[in-house]
């Protein structure tokens, strides 16, 4: 099964999509926070928002340099946004706080995974999901759609119950080449959304539909 979430913070862009009801819910992170002007007095409120707009699973990062922090600001988190899904950076804290969480029944992603290697603590975790980001991994010089199929591979072959989550995707072929790898959940910001629907062929097809049906619906020469 296919699923889309969307990596923005921004209503305004997020709202109208969740209400078509195509996407599983939105991931976030204190840069797409931050950039959205939402600050921690405001985050519960956006959160409701995106709920009642139709998100099924939220996804909120936490923070904090020991394992001790990154749990108290997960409870934190979740005291005051109730059960949104818990974003951790991919680090020893980080790997010990997705066990403790992940023991609790808190859904987590494991977050920037830039290593094939980076899946295996994850999953010895019981990370929910993995947060690969592709785009990065190719700006630096690496073969990010080869290195995601790579980790997708190493979980089919160790069956893992653990699901890649493919962030910082940068085009529709990225997602349709790692799709066919496979890979069944990704997160797009919300402009992707029309490039994933963007064919000239299909926009030609369309209007010439709408002209025939303007012709078959004319009124006949001579009605009153």
């Amino acid at each position: 099964m296919l699923d889309l979430f969307l990596d923005s913070a921004d209503l305004a862009e997020v709202e109208p999509l969740l209400a078509t009801g195509l996407f599983a819910g939105v991931t976030t992170n204190p840069t797409l926070l931050a950039r959205a002007g939402v600050g921690s007095d405001r985050l519960p409120a956006v959160v409701e928002r995106m709920r009642a707009a139709g998100a099924r699973t939220l996804f909120v990062q936490t923070w904090g340099a020991t394992t001790e922090d990154l749990l108290r600001n997960a409870r934190e988190i979740r005291d005051r946004c109730g059960d949104v899904g818990i974003k951790i950076p991919v680090t020893p804290a980080g790997i010990a706080a997705t066990r403790a969480l992940a023991d609790g029944g808190v859904v987590t992603l494991v977050t920037a995974v830039y290593n094939h290697v980076q899946v295996l603590p994850a999953v010895a975790a019981g990370a929910t999901f993995v947060a690969p980001y592709v785009g990065r991994m190719t700006d630096n010089g690496r073969d990010g759609v080869g290195e995601v199929l790579t980790m997708q591979r190493i979980l089919d072959a160790v069956g893992s119950s653990t699901r890649l989550l493919v962030a910082s995707l940068r085009s529709p072929a990225d997602v349709a080449r790692l799709a066919a790898g496979g890979v069944d959940c990704f997160t797009i910001a919300p402009a992707m959304w029309e490039q994933l629907l963007d064919e000239p062929l299909t926009t030609e097809a369309v209007r010439v539909f709408e002209d025939d049906v303007a012709r078959t619906r004319a009124p006949h020469a001579g009605h009153r």
